[in-house]
C-alpha cells in the first residue's frame, strides 16, 4: 500500500466504523502513536453508538461520505455549541454540516457561521451563551517553562477586557519599542494598572519530603500524633523523629516508600488540611492516567468509598481531579465502566475497565513527587 492509499484508508467513517466494531481499539491507536485516539473514540460513539435518532444518524453517516476525521471533529465542535431552542435539533444540524465540503479550515468557518446564525434566532441566546463562560488551561508547562490559558466569554466582555489593557500596553511599548503587542498586553495585565489585578507569581509554600528511615516503622497513632517503633526497642513521636533527620522548615512530610504518606508537621494542626497537603505532595499530579491537573487543584478521593467502609486516613485516600473523581468506579463489585484507582505497593494505579494491566500517570513531574523521592 502506498502513502496515498494509506491516507485514503483513514477517511473518517471508515475509521469510526472500525473503532465501533472493535477491529481498531483505543489501545492499538495509542500504540500506533495517534494523539487523537480518544477524540476518535468519542466520534465513533456519535455516529455509530446508541441513539434515539437512528434515522438521522444513518443519514449523517451517508452524507458525510469521505470527510476526513479532522473535518468531522470541527463539525462536532460547532454542533455542540447549538443553543437550546434553536430552529433545528442537534442531529438535524449535524446532518446539515456534514454536507459541507472544502478544506478543513473552510468547513470550520462555514460551520461556525451557520451555528452562529441559528443561535442568534434563540430568544435567550445571550443568557445561554453566558453560561458557557470560563477559563481553561494553565495546567501544562511547555519546554520553555510557559503555560497557556484560554478565556471564553461574550464578545462584549472580551472586547471590554482588552480595551482596558490596551492603553497600558501602548505606554509600555512606547517605553520599550522592541516589546511585541502580545507581550505588552501580558505585561499590562500583570502590572495591575489596567484592571486592578496586579497578580504576580504566587509564593510557594515549601514542603520537605523525608523518607521514613529503615530503623523506624509506624507503630500506632495517639491522638493527633504518630508513634514510631525504633529498631533499638524504643518509641519516638513523629516530631522527635524529624529532629533526628532535618532542620526547621515550614512543612515537613514523612513518607514511606511502600505505604505512602505517613504524617505532616507544621505550625498549626488541621487534620483535613494535613491530609490534603500530604496527598498532593505524594503525587503532585492527579492519579488519573495521562492527566495533567496539579495536585493543588484536585479533590481528595477515598480509594475505598466512604459508604463501602473506607476510612479517612492518608493511606486510603489519594488525589483525583474532578473529572477522574467523578468517573472512578467506586463500587468494585459493580460491572466496570471507567475503571478505578487502587493503592498498591509503590503507589496508586488505575485499573482499566477492560481488565488490562494497571496504569500509573507517567507525567514527568511525577519524578519530583514525594513518592518518587523516597523510592529512589
Amino acid at each position: 500500500m502506498d502513502i496515498d492509499a494509506a491516507l485514503e484508508a483513514l477517511r473518517g467513517m471508515r475509521v469510526l466504523e472500525a473503532i465501533t466494531s472493535g477491529h481498531l481499539t483505543r489501545a492499538r491507536l495509542d500504540a500506533l502513536g495517534f494523539r487523537d485516539a480518544g477524540a476518535w473514540s468519542k466520534l465513533a460513539e456519535v455516529y455509530f453508538g446508541p441513539t434515539r435518532h437512528r434515522r438521522l444518524q444513518k443519514k449523517a453517516r451517508q452524507t458525510a461520505g469521505d470527510l476526513s476525521l479532522d473535518a468531522l471533529a470541527v463539525i462536532e465542535k460547532h454542533t455542540r455549541k447549538l443553543l437550546r431552542g434553536a430552529a433545528v435539533t442537534e442531529w438535524e444540524l449535524r446532518v446539515e454540516l456534514v454536507g459541507l465540503r472544502g478544506t478543513v479550515a473552510e468547513i470550520d468557518r462555514a460551520a461556525a457561521a451557520r451555528v452562529l446564525e441559528l443561535n442568534r434566532g434563540v430568544d435567550d441566546d445571550g443568557r445561554q451563551a453566558f453560561g458557557r463562560r470560563g477559563i481553561k488551561g494553565g495546567k501544562n508547562t511547555d519546554a520553555q517553562g510557559l503555560r497557556t490559558i484560554t478565556i471564553t466569554g461574550p464578545a462584549r466582555y472580551i472586547t471590554g477586557f482588552l480595551a482596558r489593557l490596551r492603553p497600558t500596553a501602548q505606554q509600555l511599548r512606547q517605553v520599550d519599542p522592541k516589546l511585541g503587542y502580545e507581550q505588552a498586553l501580558f505585561d499590562a495585565l500583570f502590572t495591575g494598572d489596567a484592571v486592578g489585578a496586579g497578580a504576580g507569581p504566587v509564593a510557594p509554600v515549601p514542603l520537605v519530603v523525608v523518607g521514613l528511615p529503615d530503623w523506624a516503622k509506624v507503630l500506632r497513632r495517639e491522638g493527633d500524633e504518630t508513634i514510631f517503633g525504633i529498631a533499638d526497642g524504643t518509641t519516638m513521636t513523629g516530631a522527635q523523629l524529624l529532629e533526628e533527620v532535618t532542620a526547621e522548615y515550614y512543612y515537613v512530610g514523612i513518607y514511606d516508600p511502600v505505604a505512602g504518606p505517613v504524617e505532616l508537621y507544621r505550625s498549626k494542626r488541621t487534620a483535613s488540611l494535613k491530609q490534603r497537603i500530604l496527598l498532593a505532595a505524594e503525587s503532585l499530579i492527579c492519579e488519573g492516567p495521562e492527566c495533567t491537573t496539579a495536585g493543588d487543584e484536585c479533590q481528595v478521593h477515598h480509594i475505598t468509598a466512604w459508604d463501602k467502609g473506607g476510612n479517612t486516613n492518608v493511606q486510603e485516600m489519594t488525589m483525583l481531579c474532578s473529572k477522574h473523581n467523578g468517573l472512578n468506579d467506586d463500587d468494585p463489585d459493580a460491572p466496570p465502566r471507567n475503571g478505578r484507582v487502587e493503592r498498591r505497593p509503590g503507589g496508586v494505579v488505575h485499573i482499566p475497565p477492560d481488565g488490562g494491566p494497571p496504569r500509573a500517570n507517567s507525567h514527568p513531574l511525577r519524578a519530583l513527587s514525594a513518592r518518587a523521592l523516597v523510592s529512589t
